[in-house]
């Protein structure tokens, strides 16, 4: 059996990766980003409150800080989106590859399929139901979108994979 497939990732697919790399590997800083932006606003409408019920009104020294303070509470959720953002944009040409998944392993590169992975090089497995991620490491991995599939069936490929490899393909959601 044999799979090639052409990935451009886009930042949507870029998202989806990071989000999971964090939510498998980071996954303090994954709840964090999740939850944190949430109880982030919730405070802030709990300080408003608060200080509205304290008359905050009539000490107008205190104004100035706290509306800095509820500003930067707010912005909080949409930091790590724009985080994300600026990180595909540095490692945009990074993400197109050509790859060759075949009995033997996994060739790379573009003009002559030079670079190989073998099969025990993998460590662990993931299907999202748009992509395929596969970890070399902890810190990195093949991202393989299911409409870069050039030849071979993107339904066939996650078991393939989980034989070579002997890994369990885990589904996400």
């Amino acid at each position: 059996m044999k799979f090639e497939i052409k990935t451009d990732l886009t930042e949507k697919d870029f998202t989806a990766y990071y989000e999971l790399h964090q939510k498998v590997h980071a996954r303090y800083a994954y709840y964090f980003n999740k939850y944190g932006g949430i109880a982030a606003v919730i405070l802030a409408v709990i300080l408003t409150v608060l200080m509205i019920v304290l008359r905050m009104w009539e000490n107008k020294g205190v104004l100035v800080p706290y509306c800095i303070f509820i500003a930067l509470l707010v912005a909080l959720p949409f930091v790590n989106r724009w985080m994300i953002s600026r990180l595909y944009q540095a490692n945009k040409a990074m993400l197109r590859g050509e790859y060759r998944f075949d009995e033997k392993g996994v060739w790379t590169g573009a003009e002559n399929m030079s670079g190989v992975y073998t099969w025990n090089a993998f460590q662990e497995l993931y299907h999202s139901g748009r992509a395929y991620y596969l970890y070399i490491d902890r810190a990195h991995a093949i991202v393989l979108p299911e409409r870069s599939f050039t030849q071979g069936e993107p339904a066939a490929f996650g078991p393939f994979v989980a034989e070579k490899t002997g890994l369990e393909m885990k589904e996400i959601q």
